[in-house]
């Protein structure tokens, strides 16, 4: 979905809908990747805290970073999902 509608959020030059389809792009990769690592670690009772960008959805395990890779938000305001 992200890319047809990034595409043409680019060929209209409509700026922020480009950045925002850019960003949901990036994290729907995330999470796929983190959808498979869920799978495979499916009965193994492995606690895992996520860490969850409240601006464009980046999720990372354990700790956030200093600022988010993809939008640039501080790691501070990450919000801690168990």
């Amino acid at each position: 979905m992200c890319p047809g509608m990034l595409a043409k959020a680019k060929s209209e030059g409509i700026k922020p809908a480009e950045i925002s389809f850019d960003h949901a792009n990036q994290v729907e990769k995330i999470h796929a990747g983190a959808h498979e690592k869920g799978m495979a670690d499916l009965g193994k009772n492995k606690a895992v805290d996520y860490y969850v960008c409240p601006v464009c959805g980046n999720t990372v395990e354990e700790k956030a970073q200093a600022e988010c890779p993809i939008c640039g938000t501080m790691g501070f305001e990450f919000m801690r999902v168990l």
